[in-house]
């Protein structure tokens, strides 16, 4: 594939083409300025009131003998009263020291941390703001960042917004930090700089032979991503430089889910050249191995592998930058017997940053316990625990497409015990209108504004009706398996996004919903409608038909019309449809309606002939006026 960057060069006379490579050559043969010192808060601004504040400070002895240096942390002014930490560094030749220390965040506000370094009658100062938040919860229930996929390695889930990826220019990247930075998203994880598309398994690679492709100039391996932007990470950098935002470079894929001696060795030396390279920037946030894990962390050799990866990458690391975090991503599922393992290996992580929780397997723990476990094992071991929100779905099979914003905000409500929530992905999900290139369309545009009117107006409001907080009763309870809140929930309204698992959901397996409801007093009725959800790939059908009868004394009930189902049965989803039956004619006090089920999952999706679930999550009741409430 010819980059657009390269057609523009070729198109240019020769003479101008060659002054401007002398130009670039020249500009990078300038060595960047490197750090003198640094500060890095684990998690960083914003934060709640109940989250502790892991400051890591760094200080480099440039010279060739050793040195001591006083390093202080002051909050808000370096008076002595506002001093929280003093520690004395000694520091190997043209080596960096570390020091790092828990706060606890319990002051609401907006502050600035400072670090001040003497030396040899000399101060060298940095500063990080630090708002705290009051909070009854860890979590900020809002997006604090987001992964960001250079180009996506699998073509079939990524091709709704690869093409667009791979002709972003700097221009455009930097353009994609700022839309991140307007909506609050100001921690940025790059999936990975290198992608290897032979995707070969553990044991079975060795470097010499190693065939991935660097997505930024690299002189180690000769591989490069075909893609428009020379150096993407420079952008990206540069740009979160001047916004304040952080950004964790993935080092990238070595080989799928190994951690073996080999991938170690070649992950040392990528992070090496990385920060070479890219160091000096103010943004350059941490480390983010890219390889995700199951939440079991594999057999008996995996996980011992995995535990020895960690102790040796991230002492490796801390040589280069004792501040900076080291950070992985496995999925949550099948933790149970892993818990001695995460037990050795959380204290060579200084964050996990989990996902799937809104879709854990049958059989295993509920999302919510999954993420209870999880942070106590992370208190036990002084790791930091994020969520990696997915914020998107999967469609036309396995294409990644946007997931819609109840989704999210769900996820805000279920897991509030995150110090940070980060979503996969950004690009692809999320575009801003004012962007030039907007990867996944408009689906990604709405997405974005719908998460902006969110942090205007906040969550949507319960759904107004009638019935709304009336008393019903259910003929059979829904199945255990998915019982939301019991009856109640029909008419609490609360409205379910279109994930089967979001616990708003009330099910009925094989069985008809028989609901009743009292009005209080006979009322004038308009319509009444039931919500329900379709996705037959899970075995999920709407009902064939919804019956609607009345009654003045809640014992002798009258039909009062019906409704159809408007979706074909087997469509691809998920769906919801609110089967209304309207021009209603009548007054009465009770209402009962009776949703049919399905019966079996009609053919053409993998669940044909199972028996059918039905899934509603509230029944609509509209009155005249004078009855309105």
């Amino acid at each position: 594939m010819t980059t657009p960057s390269r057609v523009r060069l070729a198109a240019m006379p020769a003479l101008l083409a060659g002054i401007l490579l002398s130009v670039a050559a020249a500009e990078q043969s300038v060595a960047p300025k490197k750090p003198e010192i640094s500060l890095t808060l684990i998690p960083p601004s914003p934060v709640t009131d109940k989250v502790a504040v892991t400051i890591c400070g760094a200080v480099w002895n440039r010279t060739n003998d050793p040195r001591a240096f006083d390093a202080a942390i002051y909050l808000n002014g370096e008076q002595p009263e506002n001093l929280l930490h003093r520690v004395r560094i000694d520091s190997e030749p043209q080596s960096p020291g570390g020091f790092r220390f828990c706060w606890p965040a319990n002051r609401v506000g907006r502050h600035q941390l400072i670090l001040a370094v003497q030396s040899e009658g000399q101060t060298v100062r940095c500063e990080r703001p630090l708002e705290v938040l009051p909070s009854d919860v860890r979590s900020t229930r809002r997006l604090g960042g987001a992964w960001v996929d250079l180009y996506h390695h699998d073509e079939g889930e990524g091709r709704p917004f690869n093409a667009e990826l791979a002709a972003m220019t700097d221009s455009d990247w930097r353009q994609l930090v700022g839309a991140m930075h307007e909506s609050g998203q100001d921690i940025m994880v790059i999936t990975m700089m290198f992608q290897n598309f032979t995707h070969r398994g553990r044991h079975s690679i060795e470097q010499e032979g190693y065939q991935g492709r660097a997505y930024y100039p690299s002189k180690l391996f000769p591989g490069r991503m075909p893609i428009a932007s020379r150096d993407p990470l420079e952008a990206i950098l540069s740009e979160a430089d001047r916004l304040g935002m952080q950004v964790l470079p993935g080092v990238g894929c070595y080989a799928f889910f190994d951690y073996t001696p080999g991938s170690l060795a070649w992950h040392k030396r990528v992070a090496d050249e990385l920060w070479q390279c890219y160091g000096h920037h103010p943004s350059f946030y941490g480390w983010y191995v890219s390889g995700e894990k199951d939440g079991s962390l594999g057999g008996p050799e995996e996980r011992r592998e995995i535990v020895e990866f960690f102790r040796e990458f991230r002492a490796h690391v801390r040589r280069l930058a004792p501040d900076k975090p080291v950070m992985l991503a496995t999925n949550c599922f099948h933790l149970p017997g892993a818990e001695d393992t995460y037990r050795r290996l959380l204290p060579y992580l200084d964050i996990l940053c989990p996902f799937g929780f809104h879709r854990m397997p049958t059989g295993d723990l509920s999302g919510e316990e999954a993420a209870v476990l999880l942070q106590s094992l992370c208190e036990e071991a002084g790791c930091h625990l994020w969520m990696d929100l997915e914020s998107f779905v999967f469609r036309n099979g396995r294409e990644l497409h946007p997931r819609p914003i109840a989704g999210l905000l769900n996820d805000f409500t279920r897991f509030p015990n995150f110090e940070k929530t980060l979503h996969y992905q950004f690009p692809g999900m999320m575009s801003s209108p004012k962007m030039a290139r907007q990867p996944g369309g408009p689906a990604s545009v709405k997405l974005y504004e719908d998460y902006r009117r969110f942090l205007r107006e906040g969550p949507p409001k319960p759904l107004a009706h009638a019935a709304r907080n009336r008393p019903v009763r259910l003929a059979a309870p829904p199945d255990p398996r998915y019982p939301a809140v019991g009856a109640s929930s029909l008419v609490d309204g609360r409205t379910a996004s279109e994930e089967y698992r979001d616990p708003q959901w009330a099910g009925w397996f094989g069985n008809d919903l028989v609901a009743t409801i009292d009005m209080g007093s006979p009322v004038k009725l308009e319509s009444v409608a039931v919500r329900c959800l379709q996705f037959a790939r899970a075995g999920i059908c709407l009902p064939r038909e919804v019956q609607l009868a009345v009654s003045d004394d809640g014992e002798a009930f009258v039909p009062a019309g019906t409704a159809k189902p408007r979706l074909a049965p087997g469509a691809e989803g998920p769906h919801i449809e609110q089967l209304a039956i309207g021009n209603l004619a009548v007054r009465a006090r009770w209402i009962r309606v009776r949703a049919v089920n399905m019966g079996t999952v009609p053919s053409g999706v993998p669940a044909a002939g199972t028996k059918a679930w039905l899934f509603t999550d509230e029944v609509v009741v509209a009155t005249g006026a004078e009855d309105a409430t």
